[in-house]
């Protein structure tokens, strides 16, 4: 009976790491579009009924309740902004949630902005179907260094 409930937990644990690993690459590709400010590829990566919510104080303020909205209102979002890029800082994955720290840059009247936010993602059947942000905020710069100095170390490929 044990090896049953052994291999049972292995089992289960490898669908977890999958599902983990696939919602975190779904949320990357997500923001790469983002920075690309490419609207076409970003919709293909959120379910036809997608939710994108803001929480603000008690408030969750839904933005957008399908692709279609969504898609609309990105296209205005990279009108309105000058060449917005963003950062993941942080990244936490727990199943089909992805949580992230970004940071977005752009520039106005030739200076360079940033915020950070907070990010929420579910992933249902291979698509975000629901995202809500936090309110941005002034990023900590503790934290940025050290996701800097994290990417710029060299990996252990073997």
């Amino acid at each position: 009976m044990k090896p049953l409930i052994v291999a049972t937990g292995i089992a289960l644990f490898s669908l977890s790491a999958h599902a983990d690993t696939a919602s975190s690459t779904l949320v990357k590709q997500f923001i790469d579009a983002y920075n690309q400010h490419s609207v076409e590829t970003m919709v293909q990566y959120v379910a036809d009924d997608v939710r994108w919510m803001h929480i603000t104080g008690t408030k969750v303020e839904v933005e957008t309740s399908s692709k279609e909205q969504f898609g609309a209102a990105m296209s205005d979002y990279f009108e309105t902004l000058n060449n917005p890029k963003a950062t993941i800082v942080e990244l936490i994955t727990s199943a089909h949630y992805v949580s992230t720290v970004e940071r977005v840059e752009w520039s106005t009247d030739g200076e360079q902005l940033s915020q950070c936010s907070i990010g929420n993602f579910r992933v249902e059947n291979g698509k975000i179907a629901e995202f809500w942000y936090l309110p941005a905020h002034t990023c900590d710069e503790a934290t940025i260094e050290a996701a800097e100095t994290e990417a710029d170390m060299p990996t252990n490929d073997n």
